[in-house]
């Protein structure tokens, strides 16, 4: 894929194929992994790279605005100063004679970005970067110090969505580094301060709670677990009002369950000194409320976490059909974070596609996509893909040339998704509805049985037992995975549509490792109820 252009892959070639680890991943709401995110910041000894799609104002935004600030003011505590890069996709009229624009100080109040008087010790630059027409920058990564990289389906946006992110380390992160700085390809005003830095190496990498990189935040992180099982407990006693964690609420490091006694002092105070209060708390990883609300509601505590990414207006309530029972029991399964097995480095390979502008469907000369083709044409057993959508063409041949083999093919997808994009015309390719249909009648035609090897489900909130419309702007899934035969796995920016396929800059790891594919996948079902309602049936 690399003839026609060394960096079809924007990632110079030997640093595609790597190794690393993956000590955490997050399947959860955006304010999970940006709370993740605003840890990882402030934490950040010398410089940081950002880079996402969208950046629009909002709770996301705020989160990554105040922990600019936090860090401004730890740096300062420390006499240093900290370098910080962010690219986003805003296409402005200068874009038509430059695909990367440099965004001036004056301008970041309309981005809801801080302005350099809110922290003196922070060293920010932005850079707006797209390539007319179709060439959008859907990227979205984040690493700290040249020691970590953040590797998420989320932009910096408020959504109703399910997400998914990797936290990466080893030499894979020289390689997102790299990637980092050809998409910026501009100099860099002030210069990088990590340039001679290298990535930790082998026998530097820990697990669990002991990851050195995530000691920093192994406080919030227990808080979330603690949380978690606190709002399980207040529910299954039918305990009003829900308690929130504080700092005041002790976590017992032995047993890791919370103090009965912290809890009953807690619930006591706050009934006696505040009977209303909702205060947003920063210091915790899931960005937990501190205190309680005494107004009744009838939503569980799970149906709440995931309405936190949802607007006023959209926000639903847990399916009717459900028994309190059976309630209780997914709220007590949802487990957004991901602790993965102690495990050493592992074959990688960063899998990215440049962005091509012409309103062409023709460029699959890249990583990316020879992954994915790849995927479908070697794979020997089963193939599984969460998408937000699918319609590309190399998709969707794939899929059936691989039930033809077979291969077992299960697909996760959002009904309704984006079709108001999708289903515009015939260029992009049409709905999920649509290509769904095509599917199954492409196999039916052809008397072979390859149609009983087509699995295709619609995502279905975890505490839902009907899958909702994405008009809805309830309960989304924006993830983009790919796993085949158990072992190998492709995880990142890219969906399975056509502006993916053929026109967005995505970055994307690929991975060799059965026991990380295996609690991937576990998480995946585990975290929705798209395998028990979700399953798509044509008469």
């Amino acid at each position: 894929t690399l003839r026609r252009d060394p960096l079809a892959g924007r990632v110079s070639p030997s640093l595609i194929g790597t190794t690393g680890v993956i000590p955490l991943s997050i399947i959860s709401t955006i304010p999970d992994i940006l709370q993740h995110y605003y840890h990882c910041i402030i934490n950040a000894k010398k410089e940081i790279l950002l880079a996402t799609n969208y950046w629009e104002k909002g709770e996301s935004v705020n989160i990554i605005g105040k922990a600019l600030r936090d860090l401004s003011k730890r740096a300062g505590n420390d006499n240093r100063y900290i370098i910080v890069k962010l690219i986003i996709d805003h296409p402005t009229k200068e874009n038509l004679t430059h695909n990367h624009n440099i965004l001036p100080p004056s301008e970041w109040s309309r981005y809801d970005i801080p302005s350099p008087e809110e922290m003196p010790n922070v060293s920010l630059e932005v850079n707006n970067y797209h390539r007319i027409i179709l060439g959008t920058f859907h990227t979205k990564f984040m690493i700290v110090d040249r020691r970590m990289a953040l590797l998420n389906s989320n932009n910096i946006q408020d959504r109703p969505n399910l997400e998914m992110m990797s936290h990466l380390e080893g030499d894979i992160v020289n390689s997102l580094y790299d990637t980092f700085l050809i998409s910026w390809w501009i100099p860099f005003k002030p210069h990088l301060v990590c340039l001679n830095d290298e990535a930790a190496a082998q026998g530097h990498f820990h697990f669990g709670m002991n990851n050195s990189k995530l000691a920093s935040i192994q406080r919030p992180l227990q808080q979330a677990i603690a949380r978690a099982r606190l709002r399980l407990k207040c529910h299954l006693e039918k305990q009003e009002p829900d308690v929130y964690l504080d700092e005041h609420v002790l976590v017992e490091e032995k047993t890791n369950r919370l103090s009965t006694i912290a809890i009953k002092a807690l619930v006591q105070h706050r009934r006696a000194h505040s009977p209303s209060v909702l205060v947003k708390a920063t210091n915790d990883l899931t960005g937990a409320i501190v205190g309680f609300d005494m107004n009744p509601r009838s939503e569980i505590p799970m149906t709440r976490h995931l309405n936190r990414s949802a607007k006023s207006a959209y926000e639903t309530r847990p399916d009717a059909n459900l028994s309190s029972t059976e309630l209780e029991t997914i709220a007590y399964d949802f487990t957004p974070f991901i602790f993965h097995q102690t495990h050493t480095p592992f074959p990688m390979a960063l899998v990215n596609r440049s962005p091509y502008g012409k309103p062409i469907h023709v460029d699959t000369a890249n990583p990316q996509d020879a992954a994915w083709i790849g995927a479908f044409r070697y794979a020997k057993k089963s193939i599984f893909i969460q998408s937000p959508t699918l319609n590309a063409s190399p998709a969707i041949d794939g899929i059936i040339a691989a039930c033809r083999r077979g291969v077992v093919v299960t697909i996760w997808l959002g009904l309704g998704f984006n079709d108001l994009v999708e289903g515009f015309g015939t260029f992009q390719g049409g709905t999920n509805e649509h290509v769904v249909k095509k599917l199954y009648k492409k196999l039916r035609d052809g008397n072979d049985g390859a149609i009983k090897y087509l699995q295709v489900y619609w995502y279905t909130g975890k505490d839902q037992t009907r899958p909702l419309h994405f008009s809805q702007k309830q309960r989304n899934c924006h993830i983009k995975f790919m796993s085949i035969d158990d072992q190998v796995a492709i995880m990142g920016n890219g969906n399975m549509d056509s502006q993916s396929w053929f026109h967005s800059q995505e970055a994307n790891v690929m991975i060799d490792s059965s026991v990380v594919v295996k609690e991937w996948m576990d998480a995946l079902y585990k975290n929705q109820s798209t395998h028990q309602y979700g399953r798509v049936t044509f008469d």
